[in-house]
């Protein structure tokens, strides 16, 4: 069954969702989509890749995300292809996210409406101009398993706070993204706790600090090279 949400209109005037009964947003109070855009498209380094770009979100929640990915891939000149798998063990309902516009937001829709009744799928949308491909995993994020040449480029890693949902900040937990990214693939989240730091790097990931969006001083970011990052503010975690 969907959650129960209600929307809710943060800072910087775009709206995200609220499960009613934990009392939690789903995307920053401060901005959703300026989180969105900070956190994950930019943080992940997908604005600057050219060819396919591959996603693997763990927390479809209000489909910001997604619907922030859909707009900078079709504002991108060098991007020809989206790949966006999505894991959300209990996502809601297409009528939670028409206040998405565009076509982000009706793949986001087509999406949540193809999972109704069918927990422990995944299921599969595609733009009409077939370049791109929507997977909404509902299922546990331990399920989701991807193919060797479903490799990565980009993880977003976004369930809710480790008070909510802590199972989802655990070393295994990273160790199961890690496994699903490229040689170049880059993990992002909005948080900067110590404890999740810890939790990548134990799993194998290269943990670094960046500016976080608006008046958040930090998030973090973990590749699996050691190459320098190019973003404001970054610097490999745990060394000065």
């Amino acid at each position: 069954m969907a959650p129960e949400v209600e929307v809710f209109e943060t800072s910087d005037g775009s709206m995200t969702l609220v499960d009613v009964a934990r009392g939690v947003h789903y995307r920053s109070r401060h901005g959703a989509v300026q989180e969105s855009r900070h956190v994950f498209v930019e943080g992940s380094g997908l604005v600057g890749r050219a060819g396919t770009w591959r996603v693997l979100e763990l927390g479809f929640g209000a489909a910001v995300n997604l619907v922030e990915t859909v707009r900078a891939f079709r504002e991108s000149e060098a991007a020809t292809r989206l790949v966006y798998h999505t894991v959300d063990w209990r996502p809601v309902g297409p009528e939670a996210l028409t206040f998405h516009e565009g076509e982000g937001g009706e793949l986001a829709r087509a999406a949540a409406a193809a999972a109704q009744g069918r927990a422990g799928e995944a299921v599969r949308v595609m733009s009409d101009d077939g370049c791109i491909e929507v997977v909404l995993h509902a299922m546990a994020w331990e399920e989701v398993r991807l193919g060797e040449e479903e490799r990565v480029d980009a993880v977003y890693h976004d369930p809710f706070a480790k008070e909510v949902n802590p199972e989802a900040w655990t070393m295994a937990s990273f160790a199961w993204s890690l496994a699903s990214a490229a040689p170049h693939g880059r993990l992002a989240t909005y948080s900067a706790a110590t404890a999740v730091r810890k939790a990548m790097e134990e799993a194998g990931w290269m943990v670094w600090r960046a500016k976080g969006p608006g008046r958040k001083r930090e998030m973090t970011v973990a590749t699996r090279s050691d190459e320098p990052l190019e973003l404001p503010g970054s610097k490999r975690w745990g060394q000065g």
